[in-house]
């Protein structure tokens, strides 16, 4: 999501550090994205963005977490970048499949992201995009984050074992602590599943 203020935007450079403080990491946005990525149309504007971003950045790095739980533009970078390249998308599904077979997902649109199903597959027990949660902007509102804790509650109801964030925006609002009070179930932050994931690609060489 593109924004100016950089506590904002290095929330989820900090959430990684904190967890893997061996990781040197420098955070930039897309330059014409202010709602994020949260439906089609945001998606294919956003991926020659993400190119370009990531195109001319690739010499300076070791590695590239795209912190966007659609993993958006994932599978061209992975193929054409000469370094390890991270979605949060799959990194939250690897996590979630590491911890329950039931998985209850929660996001901003109106079904889960396509690396969600493929991912997850019959394990995705089901996606919830909760009440008036349309973009990033709506996850930091009061009445966001009381749907979204509604959501999971919902989840948790119906049998999930595991709750995986299919949303990175839920990592700043860090929903993870937010519904830990409703429920007893874990949640999967995807921001710290990619950093854990990108820890072990790069120990591994």
């Amino acid at each position: 999501m593109t924004s100016s203020d950089r506590e904002f935007l290095e929330h989820h450079q900090r959430l990684v550090q904190a967890d893997h403080p061996e990781l040197a990491l420098e955070t930039r946005c897309l330059p014409d994205q202010p709602r994020g990525i949260h439906d089609a149309e945001s998606l294919i504007h956003a991926l020659p963005q993400i190119e370009a971003l990531a195109s001319e950045w690739v010499c300076d790095l070791d590695g590239l977490i795209v912190s966007c739980a659609a993993d958006p533009g994932l599978k061209k970078l992975k193929a054409t970048l000469p370094i390890p390249v991270i979605g949060a998308g799959e990194a939250c599904c690897e996590k979630a499949l590491m911890m329950g077979s039931h998985i209850g997902a929660i996001g901003i649109e109106a079904d889960a992201p396509p690396v969600f199903r493929a991912r997850l597959k019959g394990r995705l027990m089901r996606y919830l995009q909760p009440d008036g949660v349309e973009c990033t902007h709506d996850i930091h509102t009061e009445e966001g984050k009381l749907a979204i804790i509604a959501a999971a509650q919902a989840l948790e109801g119906q049998g999930a074992d595991v709750v995986a964030l299919a949303c990175t925006g839920m990592a700043t609002t860090d929903v993870a602590m937010l519904v830990a009070p409703y429920i007893r179930l874990p949640v999967v932050n995807p921001v710290r599943a990619a950093g854990d994931l990108m820890s072990r690609r790069l120990s591994r060489g």
